[in-house]
């Protein structure tokens, strides 16, 4: 559902037109394919969308920009410092090829903006003499064999037949008089509401992967731990025959295989038909039903404490997921850093710079793997609204909970968070320890300090007091870790 040919043409004709001589403020890429150009015209600031996404792919005019998740990528810091200050010199639509290119100038200096919307898909920066100085597309490099340095040529066209076909394709734009550029406009209404519901979608389902998982994984282990809790019958069972055995030893001779004895019950006398092993003596005999009875009654009770813990981990696993269906999309969007993870379910986990742990209500925990992973976490991985928190006066993990924007922290997962931040630092096995709390943007990092050394303002700081069952809980709610190769 991308822009067609005569849509592309519509909106990049009417940037040429109306915004030629605009001057390019602000660049963000927060998506590989997805970059956003702030031109500033007399008495107003253009917010110019350009997206390579398959059938999410336009050129138009956002009210808004998709959140930037993260480091800023290398592209978005290329068209910063390449065209920030520079004016838009017009721009071009080759249909065949489906490329729209802008051309910028500043001070006789040029550079050409490409956006390649065919598959792959990608964006590109030109120099003057058309070399490429950055480009940016998962995988678009390599599929179109072009790397920075390398003449920039545009890509093969379509095959007549299908250009045709396109072409023929009716504009769906609707333009309105009030707009300031009605088509570009129109074609962000046109896809921008379904690019924000697509992108949350698959934020969703990154998160709710390995919840799901869990579930699977954690409901599956049920059924074979409630079978061994059920057991206690068979338990008895063995029981009552060592005791019918114990009091019949006299009667018993090693080598047989079968005995009738009489069992005086509650039901009354009842005769018992007990199969015996040749092998083994009547005391021996006696001696191992007592033993099965006492190992299957040890397996009961161990499998209905695990019976438990792997319910409430089935909950944890369904309150979690029942809360992702419940956020809309402006929640969603504010977790945009799953989408610079791998995907793939818990076995991607292995590329994350921190371990996720499951607190009250369903809530993320990070806690940092190691010195440099703790300055990912905090500085590539965490939002500035995130919650950041550290063991104090000790070394330790950097902790973070990525809480919705605005939102306040619930103080059951604040504690669950300082728990994890205790546990992993110097202060590990103490009954009791601080911990300091800040908004991530207030972290900063030590100049010339070593990995994961960093400074803090405008912090919290509270005592905890270890509580061994909350924190065996959040140690066993951790996603499970992929084998070792």
């Amino acid at each position: 559902m991308s822009l067609r040919p005569v849509e592309l043409e519509q909106v990049v004709a009417e940037v040429g037109a109306r915004l030629t001589g605009a001057v390019a403020q602000k660049a963000w890429c927060p998506l590989p394919r997805l970059a956003y150009l702030e031109l500033r015209v007399p008495g107003r600031s253009i917010l110019l969308c350009l997206c390579a996404e398959g059938d999410l792919s336009r050129v138009s005019v956002a009210e808004e920009r998709f959140p930037t998740p993260g480091e800023p990528a290398p592209f978005q810091r290329w068209l910063r410092q390449e065209l920030t200050g520079f004016k838009l010199q017009g721009a071009r639509f080759l249909e065949a090829e489906r490329v729209v290119a802008f051309d910028f100038e500043r001070e006789e200096v040029r550079r050409r903006l490409i956006l390649e919307v065919g598959a792959p898909g990608g964006l590109l920066l030109l120099s003057d003499n058309g070399r490429v100085l950055m480009l940016s597309g998962e995988g678009f490099a390599q599929r179109r064999s072009l790397h920075p340095g390398a003449t920039w040529t545009p890509p093969e066209p379509p095959p007549p037949e299908a250009r045709e076909k396109a072409r023929l394709q009716p504009s769906r734009l609707v333009p309105q008089d009030t707009d300031a550029l009605p088509y570009a406009q129109a074609a962000e209404r046109l896809l921008g509401a379904r690019d924000k519901a697509s992108r949350s979608e698959t934020i969703r389902r990154r998160l709710a992967q390995p919840y799901r998982a869990r579930l699977k994984r954690a409901s599956r282990t049920l059924e074979k731990v409630r079978a061994e809790a059920a057991r206690g019958p068979d338990a008895e069972r063995h029981r009552e025959l060592g005791e019918l055995l114990a009091q019949n030893l006299y009667r018993l001779k090693r080598g047989v295989t079968e005995a009738v004895l009489t069992a005086y019950t509650e039901e009354g006398v009842k005769e018992v038909r007990v199969t015996l092993d040749p092998k083994r003596g009547p005391k021996e005999e006696a001696d191992w039903h007592f033993h099965q009875y006492r190992r299957l009654l040890r397996g009961v009770a161990q499998a209905r404490h695990r019976e438990a813990e792997l319910a409430r981990e089935v909950a944890h696993a369904q309150q979690a997921l029942a809360q992702l269906e419940r956020m809309d999309d402006a929640a969603l969007l504010s977790q945009a850093e799953v989408l610079q993870l791998p995907s793939g379910g818990e076995a991607s986990q292995a590329g994350r710079p921190f371990k996720e742990y499951v607190g009250h209500g369903g809530a993320r925990i990070w806690v940092g793997r190691g010195a440099e992973d703790n300055d990912a976490l905090t500085f590539k991985v965490a939002r500035p609204w995130h919650l950041w928190l550290h063991a104090r006066g000790v070394p330790g993990s950097h902790v973070v909970l990525p809480l919705e924007k605005g939102q306040e922290v619930a103080q059951e997962a604040l504690l669950d968070a300082a728990h994890l931040a205790l546990h992993h630092s110097g202060a590990k096995g103490e009954p009791r320890g601080e911990v300091s709390y800040v908004p991530a943007k207030f972290v900063r990092k030590v100049k010339g300090g070593a990995p994961g050394q960093v400074s803090f303002t405008r912090e919290k700081t509270f005592v905890v007091r270890m509580e061994p069952e909350r924190l065996e809980r959040l140690l066993k709610s951790r996603h499970a870790e992929p084998p070792a190769p």
